[in-house]
């Protein structure tokens, strides 16, 4: 089955929370947007224009079909520079303080009138404005097999009307489509990406499939949606935590690497 590759540039037309870790009482943000919400958004987007907004099963089954039929890699935050765009990285100089900004809100306690006891909080964000006023874009990659069932060959259309992240009750998370260009490059095989000695890498790699990497690891878990028969909860953790290489790690051999479902990277082929 052939890949083709597409490059993806997202408008950023509000706040993006994407959950990270809570610190004291600020709940931090990720500063780039994992594959894996991306496979959410997208799957709920093709699901809901097919009129099953209601029919669980049916976003199982969309859902299986986004994973075994495309591959995402993170998407940055990026400026306009001329006829392209700049991306910036958590791991750079001054990225904090031109992305992230924080919106502290409080339950109330309408007996007294005032706000609950310890429920102050903060929930940190990147900003669809940087602090110099610059317009913030969300830069990335996505792989699409060239045969699509019917139920998929419509996903450039639904890129329209995406919502990533948390907080989208609030409309946080709103993003414009500015590019979904064919970038010529074609994989008959699984997608895999070149890197280099001193690299960085801009996704998980799993530790358990990688070698000659270096840098800070992390369990990759999170909230799914439960599915389950039995269920008691609509929400659960992730069943499994798979141990990564955290964004920012380095590369200490050259080699290629293959691009897993939701953009979690694994497999080095050495060159």
């Amino acid at each position: 089955m052939i890949w083709q590759k597409y490059r993806l540039v997202f408008r950023l037309l509000a706040p993006l929370h994407i959950g990270y870790r809570t610190a004291g009482n600020l709940m931090q943000t990720r500063g780039y947007v994992p594959g894996k919400v991306l496979w959410a958004a997208l799957t709920t987007r093709l699901t809901r224009d097919e009129d099953n907004d209601t029919d669980g099963q049916r976003y199982i089954e969309i859902g299986q079909q986004v994973q075994d039929h495309f591959r995402f890699t993170y998407l940055y935050p990026a400026t306009q520079n001329g006829n392209g765009y700049k991306t910036y990285y958590p791991w750079d100089k001054d990225f904090d303080y031109l992305f992230l900004n924080s919106y502290a809100s409080t339950s109330l306690n309408y007996a007294s009138q005032s706000a609950e006891e310890t429920m102050l909080h903060e929930t940190e964000f990147i900003s669809p404005h940087t602090r110099t006023e610059q317009q913030v874009y969300l830069v990335g990659d996505l792989y699409a097999k060239t045969e699509l069932s019917d139920s998929l060959n419509k996903w450039q259309d639904t890129l329209d009307r995406l919502q990533l992240g948390a907080e989208r009750g609030y409309g946080w998370g709103r993003v414009q489509k500015i590019l979904c260009d064919s970038r010529g490059d074609r994989f008959d095989n699984e997608p895999t990406v070149e890197l280099q000695n001193g690299d960085r890498i801009t996704a998980h790699w799993k530790a358990a499939d990688v070698t000659g990497i270096v840098g800070p690891i992390e369990p990759l878990i999170g909230w799914e949606r439960n599915n389950s028969n039995d269920r008691k909860n609509n929400w659960r953790l992730s069943e499994e935590a798979i141990i990564c290489y955290a964004p920012g790690s380095r590369v200490t051999v050259d080699g290629k690497y293959t691009i897993g479902h939701n953009g979690v990277c694994g497999i080095n082929r050495r060159q």
